[in-house]
């Protein structure tokens, strides 16, 4: 079979191009590090990789629903128990003044004092993280208690300028969802709640009202007691939500070391897969320079 010019070249430099291809191949993944670079490298092994990046963008996102809802409930955590720290001082004040003892003037002079309880809590009630508030249930942006103050600037009566009830919830796993909030509501209800004992206690204080005063011993103690039942729960949900990082924080790790398997390039196999396909690579070179160097002469002799 006669074979032409233009066969020969083709040959000639399928030869050179199939260790030049696999060349920079091999140069590729020992540049990137990776043994995928591109769905042809491993199509099962880059569908399989690209999986588990999807689940781990998955628990990335819930980690950090996780950090918002433990930055809320530690913040809770803290005014609930500024909360509490007023309510006792109130109740101590409220036995002091039941004491029968006391004059008037003394009584007035605690109702004071419980003023400014009164100013604190309120202050607690309209707490803020982040700029939302804390107990306004769904309603978040809105300022959720709001006073109404006499001629001399005390407060006189507690509102509610919107609902303060709702769970606002994080989805932290798969399926699994974890209210963060304490509604309002459950700690501030304008029927019996702190404030309202408060306002009652000081008015009862300043009229001298002993009997009032002692059932506002009562009302404190049930105010005290909503207080404390809601930090045990806002607690529960603290602890639930470490663990449950703790164990995002393990499955990052594991599914990170998936990827690194299927991705991760074998430097010592490429090194010396690059130096085999070197040789191969002179070696056709060195094949088309000499039959380019061979004459007719060369064939005839």
């Amino acid at each position: 079979m006669r074979i032409t010019n233009n066969q020969f070249y083709v040959t000639v430099l399928q030869n050179i191009r199939r260790p030049t291809g696999q060349l920079l191949s091999l140069q590729e993944k020992l540049s990137s590090g990776k043994r995928i670079n591109r769905y042809a490298d491993d199509p099962a092994g880059a569908a399989l990789a690209e999986n588990y990046k999807g689940t781990r963008a998955k628990t990335a996102q819930f980690k950090r629903n996780i950090d918002d809802a433990l930055g809320w409930m530690q913040q809770t955590e803290g005014v609930l128990n500024q909360l509490e720290s007023n309510l006792i001082r109130a109740k101590s004040l409220a036995v002091q003044a039941a004491n029968g003892s006391n004059s008037a003037r003394e009584r007035k002079t605690i109702a004071s004092e419980i003023d400014q309880i009164l100013e604190d809590v309120l202050a607690v009630a309209n707490s803020q993280y982040r700029g939302k508030y804390l107990f306004a249930g769904l309603n978040t942006l809105g300022r959720p208690y709001v006073e109404i103050r006499d001629s001399d600037g005390l407060i006189e009566k507690v509102t509610l300028s919107d609902a303060d009830t709702g769970e606002i919830e994080r989805e932290v796993s798969d399926g699994v969802r974890i209210q963060m909030n304490i509604p309002g509501n459950d700690i501030f209800n304008l029927s019996d709640g702190p404030l309202t004992t408060l306002i009652a206690l000081r008015d009862d204080l300043n009229s001298n009202d002993v009997e009032g005063i002692k059932a506002g011993l009562d009302a404190l103690d049930a105010a005290l007691e909503l207080s404390l039942d809601a930090r045990t729960e806002n607690g529960a949900r603290v602890n639930r939500l470490e663990t449950t990082r703790t164990y995002l924080e393990t499955r990052e790790i594991d599914i990170t070391s998936l990827i690194s398997d299927l991705e991760d390039a074998n430097y010592d196999e490429l090194v010396v897969k690059l130096s085999q396909n070197e040789v191969a690579y002179r070696a056709a070179l060195g094949s088309v320079a000499n039959l380019s160097r061979t004459s007719l002469v060369d064939l005839l002799t």
